[in-house]
């Protein structure tokens, strides 16, 4: 169970962050993650770049130790900074747990007594036990975003995790598997919860790291033996993984992070776009009312029909400022008292008190308008009003008013306003004037929950916000110059950053498909590169024993192919050489029995016959010089056998050292050739088989070795007469050639086989009926036969129809003029 390693789900946990943080930052929009949202994609490339060094150390475990090193020390300094800002100042209690308890089994597991073994299971027993054991005390340091789903089940959740932590502590010390794995199913089931409620709850982080927890514990039930990094196939899918993954999620971080800039620029400049022409807007309205205003009350027609109280050319002159498409929606005018003298809109009110209208307190001054604050009418209609005094005496005074209605503010839309919550309020109470797809004017303006008072209070500004449901907002404010309003423009990041959001997305998966792609790939490839590689050992492995007869099977045509092709080729040359050496074994083991065999032969009669004239000495007793003759001539013809299979054993240990060579000297072949079949013939005796010799004429004069043509006809002579019956002829014939010398022994004995007629030259090597033929001797003369001749640039060949058919050697020496052109020895 101690097979997965923290250092495995810290990478993935770190990716995985790093990744959200940068490719959608503005999802950190709660209020946990207000602290380290200024900085939150230096965060996340810190998460990432740490991460993915950790990843390459884990698959790379023969490289440096300090590249492993950098990477935790990028993760642990980023996990730490949000470990301090996102969860102790934010007060979630189970991040302030957790991330110490990863960051400390990180480290133990970097120390040489723990880099062979993984601490998963210690930091799931600690995680799950301060879990269980906080949840019980106060189900609320659940935090925000898992409390109001839990807080009915709360405690025993907390139950829950405590039991499993139990377990899994009693099973790891007392080494259960089957504890330890029922265990770590159960905390896997309860992580496995939390990071879909944290995916609900939009708590990112939360669902990453109990996501990969959960992942974690799933290797530990499933993973039964750690990858073999060091097999092929291990190897190709780690290079292209990292080719294929790594790269594509830096260059989409890349792209993320460059496309939000150009559209947060963008959106800024929209909303100062869209601030600058609502206030312009408004701005124009004023003027237009202040000047229609100002300009009625010092009329003097208009200061005339006041003075005299004529109400019908009153309300004929009102009903101008009531016209459209001027700025009013209704006009009247209040006496000194506050009570209405005449309205062409609002005839009923004719005599009523309005002296407690803020308007009508706050037109004081002559030649200035006073702009009202909103006010809901006598008809129920949201306004507001713009008033001056119209001065008729000295201490006389009317205040003539026009009245706008608020619904007018929303009638003219700019481009920008459909897309944006365009907001105008008035300062002094925060009244909502007018609010783009919302309604409750006269309410408090949203935007004051938004943003404080101070930062509102400025002439203009743009601020990134957040709501109180946790949406991140980018808000453009500016005051109506002259006025008591302000224009806000709220636009969701979310939406605004929609299309880099789907970019990410594909970005992302594109990313995870070509991992899984490269897994797939990798896993056929290396299947097939190993099952080859297989083969191939397994070959080597039977590589010089005798069971060997079957070729490694080849596939294509690649490299793999041809290494086994060169292996099968090496193999069969390697077979072909033990074959020879257990050929060669075999024929040396055969000679030396046959030369123990054929040295015991005359050692035997020489030890007999010594030892007898041993005893003959001894006794006083005389030989006749007859018997003595017989018994030295006995003794004489084992020494010359004995000479002579030591000297064909010379002349073979010669040929092999490479130190065969000729000493040639002008000579007469057929006196050589007379010379040998007569002491032949003589040494046998009459149990001999009859040979005759045929010879020309003419003697055959030239440079040749003597001495080892010599003991070439003497070989091919006595084998005739070792293997002929005495009553069956042997034939010499000795003839001239126009190029050489063709020299013949042909007999009537056993003949040889035809299989064995390629191998007698061959040293050691005897045919199959001469070992029943007890003939004696040790496979040598042949072949020695065969290097005199060579040596002499001609050539010998054997024929016999077969068994019982008799044998004839042929030789051929070139003439003097060819011998003189062979190089010589």
């Amino acid at each position: 169970m101690n097979r997965v390693r923290v250092e495995w789900v810290a990478a993935a946990f770190g990716l995985l962050t790093g990744v959200t943080m940068v490719y959608v930052p503005y999802e950190f929009g709660t209020s946990i993650f207000r602290l380290i949202y200024p900085y939150i994609r230096l965060m996340g490339a810190s998460f990432m770049v740490g991460s993915a060094t950790m990843l390459v150390a884990l698959l790379y475990p023969s490289w440096p130790a300090w590249i492993g090193g950098v990477g935790r020390a990028l993760f642990m300094g980023t996990l730490t900074l949000y470990w301090w800002k996102a969860t102790v100042l934010g007060g979630v209690v189970t991040g302030v747990i957790v991330y110490p308890a990863m960051g400390v089994f990180l480290l133990v597991e970097s120390l040489p007594r723990w880099r062979s073994q993984g601490l998963f299971t210690g930091f799931l027993l600690t995680t799950s036990l301060a879990f269980g054991a906080f949840i019980l005390v106060d189900p609320s340091w659940l935090g925000p975003g898992f409390y109001p789903v839990y807080r009915p089940v709360a405690r025993p959740l907390g139950a829950l995790f405590l039991v499993g932590g139990a377990l899994l502590g009693v099973g790891w010390w007392r080494s259960n598997t089957r504890l330890e794995r029922g265990a770590v199913g159960m905390l896997t089931v309860l992580f496995g919860q939390l990071a879909l409620v944290a995916g609900y709850r939009g708590t990112w982080t939360g669902m990453q790291l109990y996501f990969v927890m959960t992942l974690g514990g799933g290797l530990m039930l499933f993973l039964r033996r750690r990858p073999e990094m060091s097999s092929v196939g291990w190897r190709l899918f780690r290079g292209v993984a990292l080719v294929s993954v790594l790269p594509i999620l830096a260059v989409g971080a890349l792209a993320s992070v460059f496309a939000q800039k150009a559209i947060e620029r963008e959106l800024r400049d929209k909303a100062r776009q869209t601030v600058a022409t609502e206030v312009a807007r408004l701005e124009q309205t004023m003027t237009m009312a202040r000047f229609l205003l100002l300009g009625q009350a010092g009329d003097p027609v208009l200061l005339a029909m006041l003075r005299e109280r004529n109400e019908e050319a009153l309300r004929s002159r009102l009903r101008l400022l009531e016209f459209q498409p001027g700025p009013f929606d209704a006009a009247w005018v209040l006496d000194g008292a506050g009570r209405a003298l005449s309205s062409p809109s609002l005839p009923t009110d004719a005599g009523r008190d309005f002296a407690f209208r803020d308007y009508f307190q706050g037109a004081r001054t002559p030649g200035e308008v006073y702009l009202s604050r909103p006010f809901l009418g006598v008809n129920q209609m949201p306004m507001v009003a713009f008033s001056t005094p119209a001065v008729l005496a000295e201490g006389r005074r009317d205040i003539l008013v026009g009245g706008m209605a608020l619904p007018r503010m929303g009638r003219d839309h700019t481009p920008a306003t459909r897309d944006y919550l365009v907001e105008i309020f008035d300062r002094r109470g925060g009244e909502l004037l007018r609010a783009t797809n919302l309604g409750g004017v006269l309410t408090r303006a949203p935007v004051m929950s938004i943003l404080d008072g101070a930062t509102l209070a400025t002439t203009e500004g743009i601020t990134e916000a957040v709501d109180a449901s946790g949406r991140r907002l980018l808000v453009a404010h500016a005051q109506v110059p002259g006025t008591p309003w302000t224009v806000s423009v709220t636009a969701p990041l979310r939406q605004a950053f929609a299309a880099v959001t789907r970019l990410s997305a594909i970005v992302v998966l594109l990313a995870l498909a070509a991992g899984a792609v490269a897994l797939l790939l990798s896993r056929w490839v290396g299947r097939d590169v190993a099952q080859r590689l297989t083969a191939l050992r397994d070959g080597f492995a039977v590589l010089g024993t005798p069971g060997l007869d079957q070729p490694v099977p080849t596939r294509g045509n690649d490299e793999l192919a041809q290494l086994t092709e060169g292996f099968n080729e090496m193999a069969a040359r390697i077979e072909r050489t033990q074959k020879e050496l257990r050929e060669a074994i075999a024929s040396r083991d055969q000679f030396m029995s046959i030369a123990s065999h054929e040295l015991r032969t005359p050692l035997t009669p020489l030890k007999a016959t010594i030892e007898l004239l041993l005893r003959q000495c001894r006794t006083g007793q005389e030989l006749s010089p007859e018997r003595l003759r017989g018994t030295l001539e006995r003794l004489r013809r084992q020494v010359d056998r004995l000479t002579r299979l030591i000297g064909d054993m010379l002349d073979v240990s010669r040929l092999q050292a490479g130190r065969f060579s000729l000493r040639r000297t002008p000579m007469d072949l057929s006196a050589l050739s007379r010379e040998v079949v007569d002491r032949i013939a003589h040494a046998r005796g009459e149990l001999t088989a009859p040979i005759s010799l045929e010879l020309p004429e003419e003697p055959l004069v030239g440079v040749w070795d003597e001495q080892r043509l010599d003991q070439l006809l003497t070989n091919l002579v006595e084998n005739a007469v070792r293997y002929s019956r005495p009553d069956k002829p042997i034939h010499v014939r000795v003839r001239p050639r126009d190029d050489g010398v063709l020299m013949e022994v042909e007999d009537q004995g056993i003949g040889v086989p035809t299989e064995n007629l390629p191998h007698l030259f061959e040293p050691f090597y005897r045919a199959q009926n001469a070992s029943s033929h007890h003939a004696g001797g040790l496979g040598l003369g042949l072949a020695i036969c065969r290097e005199i001749v060579e040596r002499h640039g001609g050539r010998i060949h054997a024929e016999s129809q077969g068994p019982g058919h008799g044998t004839r050697f042929s030789v051929f020496l070139p003439s003097q003029d060819v011998t003189d052109r062979v190089a010589g020895t």
